[in-house]
């Protein structure tokens, strides 16, 4: 038996109250002087006991009433789990606390630890307990142990994080756990908000071993609401003064209720720009839209924030713009009678706004090979007569980080191109290809590649018809990233030192094919040229991945600031060098080269700000396919606190109508005394 509340029982002390008033007000028997004692000897023997009889039994009945009185108020409820134990039945048992960021809503997390303790504090001493949280990953913060002082101390330290959930990761992680104990009766308890974010309903591959039993604890309301910016779409890199894009941010309404007046606020390096008032509908979204505003040389800071009290975590989103200047660009054609080969090439890049080169067009003779280094990209478009100092020099500006397009067309000579780049050419070039069916379109294209993963959605590039191209052989370490319909490589990247290469095995201009009469062209171009020349960065990552923070010029690695001003001292590196930063917290991440900063911007997964709650009897029959319903009432043994324990069980209210009815009779059997005595 345990107590709801434990100092009342410092009220039994008033079970003595009864005992000392016996004792002050015991009746003493007076002398009386009598000429003779016959009388006093007929007085029968039995009523004296029965008066003394009838007195120790109020006493009894008072003390009994005050015991009742003070246990019930002492609030007393009964633990199942301690006699089971206590006869050998011992559990082994996984907390899953989460602690991804929903759980910040309202009183959900100290819910959540008041539930875990709970399941703590009601382990038996043969119980094995482990524990550990988790949002999109898990972290064991203890393994199975029965030292419930330093389990309770681990969940009192326990805060609620900053990334999304994955409920099958937490299980994994669990299950895993469960190799460590040879304890028959297994469980997993699963405390959370049961957030449908959380779980694919896709993702039915994954099933708990049969011999572990999942228990479930919800602390999620079914009505939360919430408002929040869920993406922001931006350039990162802007070549110009003005930002003359759209910058776009969405803002998602997750509730039922539609908002009115809600303010939006756009902020660059830490000024106003634009303020503006929207309403959203339910479960819907709308986009914010800004542009025409100026940006400062190097890294910008942008915030779009919205007003909602509700749920302020994720009001706000970081990201960057950085503005740079042009970059250099070099095509290199083949010497031409009439109309330049090039001339689709450079409408290309040479079009619109925020251009990232600055193009020039010279012929192999004209290239100096010693001012190579000053480009970023560089286009050999069906050249023909490459000598070898240019090779060399070419094989020189990749390895330093150079990146080189070649697209071999009907100028190119297959001996003379396997001759001058065969040490970093992407594969060995073969004979001309006419197909029997007049062309043939592009197929397997690698989507998930910078270069295509703006045709991801839209499927237009098999529209592309080409009449000739060239057999090839990748190399070893090459990437084929497009074929033609009969298996050829049309387009293969390798790299070479720090550089990249890409060959294009038809032509870029209209010879072979029809890509520059189609929409897709100048996309494509642009991606390539982009992929090998630009720097990769974006305007903002998510909490839980990582970013690349690039080497200094003389090679040494910047300091790292989190947005909350504490040094990160990680110094994972890739193979280049550069350092590797776990995004842990989402704001403004400060990259220190000595005098200069660089910034990154880190985000919440907008999935994780949607509360709508998941069907947890379907989660439950997916992950281990067992019936909830017939789980239900061990669950329910789990999933109680001790108030709400107590509050099912009642005890006091019996305890109540005893102390009561234990009053009523002694007042009867009071009363019987005193008549009695009175009479006598």
């Amino acid at each position: 038996m345990a107590f709801l509340n434990p100092l009342f029982l410092l009220g039994l002390a008033a079970v003595a109250i009864p005992i000392i008033v016996h004792l002050v007000r015991r009746t003493r028997a007076k002398k009386v002087e009598f000429p003779s004692l016959m009388f006093v000897r007929q007085v029968p023997q039995r009523t004296i006991r029965r008066k003394r009889l009838i007195n120790w039994l109020l006493l009894l009945l008072r003390s009994l009433a005050l015991l009742c009185l003070v246990l019930a108020f002492a609030r007393p409820y009964f633990r199942g789990s301690g006699a089971a134990n206590a006869n050998g039945n011992a559990k082994a048992a996984v907390i899953l606390l989460d602690t991804s960021f929903s759980m910040r809503y309202s009183k959900r997390f100290d819910d959540a630890k008041a539930k875990a303790r709970a399941v703590i504090n009601e382990a038996g001493s043969g119980d094995q307990l482990a524990l550990v949280t988790f949002g999109q990953g898990y972290e064991v913060l203890s393994r199975f142990t029965n030292d419930k002082a330093k389990l309770n101390s681990l969940i009192d330290a326990a805060q609620a994080g900053l990334g999304s959930t994955a409920y099958t990761q937490a299980l994994r992680g669990a299950e895993e756990l469960m190799k460590e104990v040879t304890i028959a009766e297994r469980r997993v308890i699963l405390i959370s908000d049961y957030q449908a974010a959380g779980w694919n309903l896709a993702d039915t591959t994954y099933k708990l071993r049969n011999d572990i039993k999942l228990i479930t604890n919800d602390v999620g309301e079914s009505d939360a609401a919430n408002l929040a910016i869920t993406e922001v779409n931006a350039q990162p890199v802007i070549y110009q003064q003005k930002y003359a894009d759209k910058l776009a941010a969405r803002v998602m309404n997750f509730s039922d209720e539609a908002r009115d007046n809600i303010q939006v606020e756009f902020q660059l390096n830490d000024h106003l720009v634009e303020k503006r008032q929207i309403k959203v509908a339910p479960r819907d979204s709308t986009l914010v839209e800004f542009t025409d505003f100026n940006l400062n040389e190097g890294v910008n800071r942008g915030v779009i924030e919205i007003s909602d009290t509700g749920f302020p975590v994720d009001n706000r989103f970081y990201f960057t713009l950085h503005r740079e200047a042009q970059g250099q660009a070099l095509i290199v054609e083949s010497v031409g009678r009439g109309r330049s080969e090039s001339l689709y090439l450079r409408q290309a890049l040479t079009t619109g706004d925020n251009l990232p080169f600055a193009l020039t067009i010279k012929t192999p003779a004209s290239v100096n090979p010693g001012d190579l280094q000053s480009y970023k990209v560089i286009i050999l478009n069906d050249v023909d007569g490459i000598n070898s100092a240019l090779a060399d020099s070419l094989k020189s500006y990749v390895e330093k980080g150079g990146g080189l397009i070649i697209a071999a067309g009907r100028h190119t000579s297959e001996s003379s191109f396997n001759e001058a780049f065969k040490s970093f050419a992407p594969a060995t070039l073969g004979e001309p290809v006419q197909p029997k069916g007049d062309y043939v379109t592009l197929s397997d294209i690698k989507t998930d590649h910078p270069v295509f993963e703006v045709f991801r959605e839209s499927g237009r590039l098999a529209a592309a018809r080409v009449f000739g191209y060239r057999r090839a052989t990748p190399t070893e370490k090459a990437s084929v990233l497009a074929r033609f319909e009969d298996g050829t490589p049309a387009l293969i990247e390798s790299s070479f030192g720090q550089g990249k290469v890409l060959l294009f095995t038809s032509t870029l201009d209209s010879s072979w094919n029809d890509l520059p009469l189609t929409p897709i062209y100048l996309p494509l171009v642009r991606q390539m040229t982009r992929h090998l020349g630009e720097r990769d960065r974006q305007a903002w990552h998510l909490v839980g991945e990582t970013f690349t923070a690039i080497k200094a010029k003389d090679s040494s690695i910047p300091a790292v600031d989190a947005p909350s001003n504490t040094r990160v001292t990680e110094r994972n590196q890739t193979a280049s060098g550069d350092l590797i930063v776990n995004a842990k917290e989402n704001g403004f991440y400060r990259l220190r080269y000595g005098n200069e900063s660089d910034f990154a911007a880190v985000n919440l997964d907008g999935k994780e700000s949607d509360l709508s709650k998941l069907v947890i009897d379907d989660f439950v029959t997916a992950v281990t396919g067992a019936d909830p319903k017939a789980e239900a009432a061990t669950a329910a043994q789990v999933k109680m606190t001790d108030e709400e324990r107590e509050a099912k069980q009642r005890v006091w209210w019996p305890l109540l109508i005893a102390a009561l009815a234990l009053f009523l009779t002694e007042a009867v059997l009071a009363r019987r005394t005193k008549m009695a005595r009175v009479i006598g």
